[in-house]
């Protein structure tokens, strides 16, 4: 009985502290894993940028390419095929991008 008692009072706080972990912490404004989005310049697209690449990749992806227009185009194109991104989105995605990461 006392090992019932006591599996059941550890397994439940096991899930109490799992609970406090995922809901402890500064509420971000970035969907989680868009990892460094504070480093992202300010400019109309970032916000879809954010909320439809953010669900796989972090910012640094964007910081290390530095592309064109055509460049980015199949990229974003690519990306679209595994995302649930508007064609509005992307478009603003790619327009942002090439603003924001040009070639240097």
């Amino acid at each position: 009985m006392h090992r019932i008692f006591f599996a059941a009072g550890g397994f439940y706080f096991f899930v109490l502290a799992a609970v406090a972990q995922t809901s402890a912490g500064a509420p971000s404004s970035a969907p989680p894993g868009m990892a460094g989005a504070a480093r992202l310049p300010p400019g109309e697209g970032r916000d879809a940028t954010i909320r439809v690449c953010g669900k796989c990749h972090d910012a640094g992806i964007f910081e290390s390419q530095t592309l064109d227009a055509e460049g980015w185009k199949p990229v974003v194109d690519e990306m679209a095929k595994m995302s649930d991104g508007t064609n509005d989105d992307f478009t603003a995605i790619t327009a942002y991008l090439t603003k924001s990461f040009p070639p240097k």
